[in-house]
């Protein structure tokens, strides 16, 4: 009986079933993720972003003049209020200016995008750094990794489901990490045309990703800046390749950050922003009380569900994981620079779609680290004929489920963590649908003759979808972006009992 069970409790897992069982997960958790993507709304900056837009649009119906109008409030912009040429085109393409029911596919790509950008870096750093080559332990580390990122979106309203704040974060984040595996496999590839078409792709991407939000600038520059510094300190100098990258690199973030309009809009800003040595170190200190907050239990369970795997793939490469402190190091470092930009603009790290990129690179580098410390050290103990060994069995798998479970069961703050499971309360209580059905209500009347507009305020507010309301002061920002966008003199939010 006792061997019988021994048997049972050392039985192994196949690394392919446990991938299909990971990327089943990463399914469940991104569904209602992308259904309650269908009941969100434009608000305040998508409609101003997209005026030029939508009045280019309607004169000739053509995609072109769509795009001309786009262009033109790039330039606008750069003059009046921000640098960030590439995110400004995204925002000025705001699907809602096809009609209200293709303001999903914004979203939708934001989400697609940022997936996406974690499955092409993780699966480069995996098969071109790392050389690991068994496809199932690559792919659920992919899986695993994308899960944590999309479930623990720390404000999954401005990450998610505003298509303004998402793509011009969100997007943008997982467009600079499309661009980083990019730049590796540059790096490692050794066919000559390969590499040439890399490098034309390369100096195409720099000038992309110079024209993004500041955050994601900057730590995108500090990567690139880091793979050549790391590549020359351990003698591989094909890392000089991505000196074209970097030029272009430079140029595209000139652009975006010598614009006119930054320095107008940072005279709003003026006695809040911080010196550029305060900010730095302001920044460390963010980085640990953020701590807390981009941390717990399930997120501590995830890592240690992870650690077999990490050993099973560790064990099968050949590379050695040197100086393993200088990572944990640099680690820190790049996500210190998360919060810099805030402060240094604004003063503060209170901007909540700025702190989920940094949160975000804080999970990419958590597991950075742990496959590099326990790689360190599987190769350490190799060295030394010990070989560190946790077998990926059925019973382990089964209790570290169990133990998420429970993790889950006992959250008091569902909602607020997991934002799969709040996409799916509010989807499954009808507030989404009913939000968005007032809303539609409320462009039924903006399209109407009337140039004055009075609209109800809104009954069914989801804290997860909606932002915020339309004001009884007309001169109120966001209800002026909407009557502009909309042709109307005026709009005012006013509930039937006001009116009269």
């Amino acid at each position: 009986m006792k061997e019988r069970i021994g048997r049972i409790l050392k039985l192994q897992i196949s690394m392919r079933l446990l991938s299909i069982g990971v990327l089943a997960v990463l399914a469940v958790v991104i569904l209602p993720i992308a259904r309650i993507m269908m009941n969100c709304v434009p608000w305040y900056d998508d409609f101003s972003y997209g005026l030029l837009t939508k009045n280019s649009w309607e004169m000739n119906h053509s995609f072109i003049d769509a795009l001309e109008g786009a262009i033109t409030n790039i330039r606008q912009t750069w003059y009046a209020w921000q640098g960030t040429y590439t995110s400004c085109f995204f925002m000025s393409m705001m699907p809602a200016v096809w009609g209200t029911d293709k303001y999903v596919y914004g979203l939708w790509f934001v989400l697609f995008i940022l997936i996406t950008g974690i499955f092409c870096l993780v699966n480069t750093l995996l098969t071109d750094v790392i050389k690991s080559k068994d496809k199932w332990g690559n792919l659920t580390v992919m899986a695993v990794v994308a899960i944590t990122v999309v479930v623990f979106m720390r404000s999954a309203i401005e990450g998610f489901f505003w298509y303004n704040s998402a793509v011009h974060y969100t997007a943008m984040h997982g467009l600079g990490m499309l661009y980083i595996a990019l730049l590796i496999k540059l790096v490692y590839v050794k066919s000559r045309w390969k590499k040439v078409l890399l490098v034309l792709g390369s100096i195409l991407g720099a000038l992309v990703m110079g024209g993004v939000n500041n955050v994601t600038v900057l730590q995108v520059l500090l990567v690139i800046l880091s793979i050549i510094g790391f590549g020359l300190i351990f003698h591989n100098y094909r890392v000089l390749w991505l000196l074209p990258a970097l030029s272009a690199y430079s140029i595209g973030m000139y652009i975006n950050l010598a614009s006119p309009g930054n320095a107008k809009r940072m005279i709003w800003y003026e006695g809040m922003k911080l010196p550029i040595p305060q900010a730095i170190i302001k920044s460390f200190q963010s980085a640990f009380t953020y701590l807390d907050d981009f941390t717990g239990w399930m997120t501590l369970a995830i890592l240690v569900f992870m650690v077999p795997v990490v050993i099973y793939l560790v064990r099968k490469t050949e590379f050695n994981f040197p100086c393993p402190i200088l990572i944990l190091l640099w680690s820190i470092c790049l996500y210190a620079t998360g919060f810099t930009p805030t402060l240094y603009t604004m003063g503060h790290t209170l901007l909540g779609r700025a702190t989920n990129m940094a949160k975000v690179t804080f999970q990419l580098l958590l597991f950075i680290n742990l496959f590099y410390l326990v790689g360190w050290l599987c190769k350490y103990l190799q060295k030394r004929k010990v070989q560190l060994s946790i077998p990926n069995t059925w019973c382990f798998n089964i209790i570290m489920a169990l133990i998420m479970v429970a993790i889950f069961a006992a959250e008091p703050n569902k909602g607020g963590i997991y934002s799969s499971y709040c996409a799916y309360y509010f989807v499954h209580t009808g507030e989404a649908l009913n939000y968005y059905n007032e809303y539609l209500n409320r462009v039924a009347i903006c399209e109407g003759e009337e140039k004055d507009v009075v609209v109800s305020p809104f009954v069914y507010k989801p804290w997860v979808l909606c932002l915020g309301d339309l004001s009884e002061d007309p001169n109120y920002e966001p209800n002026r972006f909407m009557a502009t966008y909309f042709g109307k003199d005026s709009i005012v939010c006013m509930s039937p009992q006001q009116e009269e």
